[in-house]
């Protein structure tokens, strides 16, 4: 009777979520929950394999266009796949598309074995030295190409935590070229005749246009997903999501909050004079000066921002565009975030003896 009872709650309390992670695009974390626990990745796994397919076509190894074969090794992969048998020739664009768009096993198999000269053993060697140069070693951990749970591959799974994702998906705003493909939600390969949805339905929602969601029985519901809304760019990772509703509300939810309380501030902008300061002995009276680089952050709505100037009470001509004229200093709510120097924009000629002496009378 205990242990019916057991089982029955056991069921009814399955989390909505195992972790969940909020940064931006500069490894700022604003929101995360069990962000350093290892779980199944599922089919984001997949991103890596792209990225490294990607990378061999930057080295000219291999080319978009190329025709890749399939054989009864990637024919005979299971779960998500596109319509091709044994035999076929597919171009590696069409399996690029497959793997970002529509999560397709047989495409991530197909281009891990023509990357690797055959073996598939060896892309993911490839993918693990990846993220060995990334950093991330001890948060990602390839087996596969496509992240099918273990009973499927007979391999152990592929596991990461959504501090690892998040890693490896700011890596992947390296390569617009994947990045154009996971903005679409559709797509057609093989010569027009197969077309291809998108896994992930908040494409388009407040700003998301990318990039992979994942799914197994293990791993539950995955995603991690780019946004861009006012002029910020977010990375939200959410892993073991109860269903794919609950999952894709809770990037939805972390997102909402962020925005409700966080803006990107422009606080200097290089084209935008901060002051002007008086000038001696030159054809003009004031001169326009500038922070040397735009400066943004993302703060708080309600933070108190100032820039405190140091700079020269006046300045004398004959001077230069690009000349140094003092420093500034960023505080927010009382702390020091930033620092520059105080530039003019425009070349200041003297003005000749009689000139100034004119100015006398």
């Amino acid at each position: 009777m205990f242990g019916y009872i057991s089982v029955v709650f056991g069921r009814v309390n399955i989390p909505n979520y195992r972790s969940y992670l909020l940064g931006d695009t500069k490894g700022n974390i604003y929101y995360e929950k069990n962000a350093e626990k290892e779980y199944p990745l599922a089919s984001v796994t997949k991103v890596m394999t792209i990225m490294v397919t990607l990378d061999e076509i930057r080295k000219g190894n291999i080319g978009l266009y190329d025709e890749v074969p399939i054989d009864w090794e990637i024919v005979s992969v299971g779960g998500t796949i596109i319509p091709v048998k044994s035999g076929d020739k597919v171009l590696l664009i069409d399996l690029l598309k497959s793997a970002a768009i529509r999560s397709a096993n047989n495409a991530a198999y197909a281009l891990a074995k023509y990357v690797g000269k055959g073996s598939i053993s060896t892309f993911v060697e490839m993918m693990n030295e990846k993220a060995k140069k990334l950093g991330l070693e001890n948060d990602l951990e390839f087996h596969t190409p496509a992240g099918l749970p273990d009973y499927m591959t007979k391999k152990k799974m592929d596991m990461g935590t959504a501090k690892g994702i998040y890693g490896m998906t700011i890596e992947a705003l390296k390569y617009p070229e994947y990045l154009a493909i996971a903005r679409q939600k559709t797509a057609m390969i093989l010569n027009n005749t197969y077309e291809l949805r998108s896994t992930i339905k908040l494409l388009g929602t407040d700003g998301i246009y990318g990039l992979k969601t994942g799914y197994h029985r293990k791993a539950r519901f995955n995603i991690t997903v780019l946004s861009d809304k006012d002029n910020t760019n977010l990375v939200t990772v959410v892993m073991g999501g109860k269903t794919q509703d609950i999952r894709d509300d809770k990037v939805l939810e972390l997102n909402r909050k962020f925005h409700k309380i966080y803006r990107n501030k422009d606080i200097v902008k290089e084209s935008v004079p901060l002051l002007n300061i008086p000038v001696k002995n030159g054809y003009i009276n004031n001169v326009d000066v500038y922070g040397s680089k735009n400066l943004s952050r993302i703060l708080r709505k309600d933070s108190d921002v100032k820039i405190e100037v140091n700079r020269m009470s006046y300045v004398k001509a004959p001077m230069k565009n690009g000349d140094v004229v003092g420093s500034y200093k960023v505080l927010v709510n009382g702390s020091e975030i930033a620092s520059d120097k105080l530039i003019i924009k425009e070349n200041i000629e003297k003005k000749s003896i009689i000139d100034i002496i004119m100015d006398k009378f």
